[in-house]
């Protein structure tokens, strides 16, 4: 596999899921207004799935240790995941914006961390 073409279409699918929960939380949160078409529902799912395949082929292709800059991303990915469900959960709305809001901060401390790779 072409390690360039994989860490590009790795970047697009990143840039996909965070713009899509980016619009997802502010059509429910700050306009309150339910996501009820399939698309909002199925979507993230589709690009979340090949943002994991093809993060994990980027991986396998450049052989980077898990315990490293790779080990803490994927760690936040995990509270990136968990914070955003509660967010979207959330029954208090100012709860669920706050919740929001750190799910974001916490993607981009991911893409910051991806772009620089500090150790």
């Amino acid at each position: 596999m072409n390690y360039y073409l994989i860490k590009h279409l790795h970047i697009l699918f990143a840039l996909t899921s965070g713009i899509g929960f980016g619009l997802r939380g502010f059509i429910r949160l700050i306009l309150n207004r339910p996501l009820r078409h399939k698309v909002w529902r199925i979507a993230p799912h589709i690009v979340d799935t090949l943002l994991l395949a093809s993060g994990v082929v980027l991986w396998a292709t450049a052989g980077w240790p898990v315990f490293s800059w790779l080990g803490l991303k994927l760690l936040l990915v995990a509270v990136y995941i968990a914070v955003g469900v509660l967010s979207f959960r959330s029954r208090q709305q100012g709860a669920a914006v706050l919740l929001y809001m750190i799910a974001l901060i916490v993607f981009v401390g991911i893409a910051m961390l991806a772009v620089n790779k500090p150790f």
